[in-house]
């Protein structure tokens, strides 16, 4: 499929308008998703992208870190070929290893920011497929934020739950981080509000990355969510730092995310996605005085996430500090000692014992691990 705007018929009316903010998408391992997510960004009325703005930040298969796999080659490369198809002149920057999706989305921010310069981007994930007019409303809701400087995030994907039908739209505060515009002022300001969370998932492949920190770091702020996931983290930025989030009430995308990190079909279904529809149509317009609405959604979910903190977040943690042990604590003698009898079938040597006793647990366990003792005593068995 050509990426080439189309020839407009004559008397036809006016071009449509040229996309003029960078257009990121984000890949990994299902290629038929991102099939239908790049058609659908083709098929937009009254706005056409311009291909050499459209990027693929493709996430790789194994981490540099544990050697796991979490993706075969042959998904990576068909991934790559679906966007391919559908942009030929867009650009990839494909991760020569895993990086998980903080990580991955965290460099497709920075190549938008900083090495492009825009002011503006839109971002998509390969889950979401879009309507013909969502970049139309995507341009509406833009042209609000850039006269509400509180605004930060925006999208046009729709509340399903309420499935209004338009054809005027009003707001609502924006759930997910689906398929939305970000502006390059707020997230300047959340780039130093994440730099916490951002460390303490950089530590750890993110799929195992350290939920009890990431909970214990919310204790330092006014705000918080018993999830740890970088849009959890970021929507928490947002209300600590008066940055609002919106998006349409009425649908004009569907979520396609049956299988992935997230959901399965199970939870696919019961969160209502099965169902999901988008409207279209040259009716479909942002509502008049939407601008009000903006105070009322920063207030709302400021008053649910200091709720949250003020009320819930000790009982979350000592719950949690049932199930996830503290990787950072000092490790006890005892604990030395298990982890030797455990890991070398033996108890530790006097002097080895005292050396490692109080450091921190997770350093213990790894300096046993990758011990010469350990990987003698436990060869890789052959083909590996």
């Amino acid at each position: 499929m050509s990426d080439a705007p189309p020839t407009p018929a004559l008397h036809a009316g006016p071009a449509p308008a040229v996309l003029d903010v960078p257009v990121i998408l984000f890949a990994f391992n299902r290629p038929d998703y991102l099939d239908r997510v790049c058609a659908s960004l083709l098929r937009q009325r009254g706005v056409i992208l311009d291909p050499r703005r459209v990027f693929l930040l493709q996430d790789g298969a194994v981490s540099p870190r544990t050697g796991l796999r979490y993706a075969e080659d042959a998904q990576v490369a068909a991934s790559i070929a679906a966007f391919r198809r559908h942009f030929p002149r867009g650009q990839v920057a494909a991760a020569p290893h895993n990086l998980g999706i903080a990580a991955n989305i965290r460099r497709g921010e920075v190549l938008a920011f900083e090495a492009l310069g825009a002011e503006l981007a839109y971002f998509f994930e390969d889950d979401l497929e879009l309507g013909p007019d969502y970049l139309r409303m995507m341009a509406e809701l833009r042209a609000l934020a850039e006269r509400d400087p509180r605004i930060g995030y925006f999208a046009a994907y729709g509340d399903h739950h309420i499935a209004p039908t338009g054809p005027y739209a009003w707001l609502v505060r924006m759930q997910h981080n689906w398929g939305f515009g970000l502006k390059r002022d707020a997230w300047r300001r959340l780039r130093d509000f994440m730099a916490p969370y951002d460390r303490i998932v950089d530590a750890a492949d993110y799929a195992y990355r350290d939920h009890l920190a990431i909970f214990r770091w919310m204790e330092a702020l006014p705000v918080s969510r018993p999830f740890s996931s970088q849009d959890t983290a970021k929507t928490l930025g947002c209300d600590a730092l008066g940055i609002a989030r919106v998006m349409s009430e009425v649908c004009f995308a569907r979520y396609i995310g049956e299988r992935g990190s997230s959901f399965d079909g199970s939870v696919f279904r019961d969160m209502g996605f099965e169902g999901m529809q988008w409207m279209e149509g040259p009716e479909h317009h942002l509502a008049d005085g939407v601008e009000g609405a903006v105070s009322h959604i920063m207030a709302e979910s400021l008053a649910m996430q200091t709720e949250h903190r003020q009320k819930r977040l000790a009982r979350f943690l000592e719950e949690q500090g049932r199930i996830w042990m503290d990787r950072n604590r000092p490790t006890t003698a005892e604990e030395v000692g298990f982890l030797f009898r455990m890991l070398l079938d033996r108890v530790p040597e006097s002097e080895a014992g005292t050396g490692l006793v109080g450091r921190p647990l997770h350093e213990v366990r790894q300096a046993l691990l990758t011990s010469r003792e350990f990987r003698g005593r436990n060869p890789l068995p052959r083909g590996e």
